[in-house]
């Protein structure tokens, strides 16, 4: 199904190349959209991230592309792979720029270094899935924006939630890029209330043995744990946990719903039961409807994303596609700024990002401005519950406990 899936989209793509609902197909343009993303490193996160910036392109390009004063384009997506290494990000953004990218999609690494290479050509970045706080900023660096919730929320809103509860919090972060933006977002968001870390604590990324941080926690007198890393570090964190017996709540940010932590603990599911973690809602105030056929869509094209283990009923898990909504979003917000800049330069395409709003995926609306480049606002952020390998909203969270739970199952 899935290859026919594919067949299918191609054959749509290439309707829309060859039609003349725009025009004459010598009118048709090609608009390069380069997406750099983990395959190596992180390949969940690269295909939900290249996917949905393909299904909103074959979309656009199914439609008769974007008419841009007097001639019509259509989107060429090309794949690259940073590795997770800003210096293969770096060179990755320089072949973009020499292959005519109109703009970069990135999961956010290396964004450090690529924004200024991308900022000489006035070639807007957007990241879909670092919430890194200072990789965006509308002033210091122009040409960045972001689909995906920040650093800066998600930290605050886990010292809201946490604080409260009188638990004792340990923070652990690795020493990734990821892990360490994270770990300075919750010192600022812990700040004012020390008394409620029991300690800090820092782990090498891609460690599979977390033993030795996990008793220090204890030790200290942690009664929760909040940690903050990739995904093989959230996982090495649980199995240290839970097979010394010690059943302390263990918290997440995004990438705790990545399914390498259901893959690696498999043959123990229970350890993954009670793994809390804060994202960006699916759904927004107008319904479930807007996502829910968002995801129809994405799944009759590439099919369900499955998480590769079963629930305790034998029924398949599947991957809900949150950031492929984001990449998605932030497609469809540039293809705007694209029609309203009236003309295909970079420069224009990017100060008319600052100048349009879409409705997203979800039914949100997305879009920026000069003075905030950021795509979903901080007070979205909302925190979800593992149970049984698949995971729904809190009800101790006033707006967690208002979101309607995601199907997450499917028949083998």
């Amino acid at each position: 199904m899935r290859r026919l899936a594919f067949f299918l989209a191609g054959l749509a793509l290439l309707a829309a190349g060859c039609g003349k609902s725009s025009g004459s197909s010598d009118d048709l343009g090609r608009l390069v959209l380069a997406v750099d993303v983990p395959v190596t490193g992180s390949p969940y996160v690269a295909q939900t991230i290249r996917q949905g910036v393909e299904l909103a392109a074959s979309n656009l390009n199914a439609g008769g592309g974007m008419r841009v004063g007097d001639k019509s384009y259509l989107f060429k997506v090309e794949l690259y792979d940073n590795h997770l290494s800003a210096r293969k990000a770096v060179e990755d953004t320089r072949r973009a720029l020499d292959a005519g990218a109109v703009a970069i999609v990135t999961d956010g690494t290396g964004v450090d270094a690529t924004w200024q290479l991308a900022e000489r050509e006035h070639v807007p970045i957007g990241i879909t899935y670092d919430g890194g706080t200072g990789l965006v900023d509308a002033d210091a660096r122009p040409n960045v924006f972001r689909v995906a919730p920040t650093n800066h929320g998600i930290a605050f809103r886990f010292a809201e939630y946490l604080i409260p509860k009188g638990l004792k919090v340990a923070l652990l972060a690795d020493d990734s890029a990821y892990g360490a933006q994270g770990a300075a977002d919750l010192q600022r968001a812990f700040s004012s209330n020390s008394e409620a870390v029991a300690t800090r604590l820092t782990l090498p990324a891609g460690q599979s043995d977390a033993t030795p941080q996990v008793l220090r926690a204890k030790r200290a007198g942690a009664t929760a744990l909040l940690v903050w890393g990739q995904p093989p570090t959230i996982a090495a964190v649980l199995s240290a946990a839970r097979s010394s017996g010690w059943k302390v709540p263990v918290f997440a940010p995004p990438t705790g719903a990545d399914p390498f932590i259901r893959q690696q603990l498999a043959d123990h599911p229970d350890w993954v039961d009670g793994l809390t973690f804060a994202s960006g809602r699916m759904t927004a105030e107008v319904g479930t409807g807007p996502f829910v056929s968002f995801q129809s869509q994405y799944e009759s094209t590439y099919g369900a994303d499955a998480v590769g283990v079963k629930d305790t009923d034998g029924q398949r898990v599947l991957q809900p596609p949150e950031f492929a909504m984001y990449a998605y979003d932030f497609t469809r917000v540039l293809s705007a700024a694209i029609i309203r800049a009236g003309w295909t330069d970079p420069e224009a395409v990017t100060a008319a990002l600052n100048q349009v709003t879409t409705q997203g995926a979800n039914g949100d609306e997305r879009g920026f401005n000069e003075h905030n480049h950021e795509g979903v606002v901080d007070d979205d952020v909302y925190f979800a519950r593992f149970h049984d390998m698949t995971y729904s909203p809190v009800q101790d969270d006033p707006l967690s406990s208002t979101l309607p739970p995601i199907p997450q199952t499917g028949a083998q």
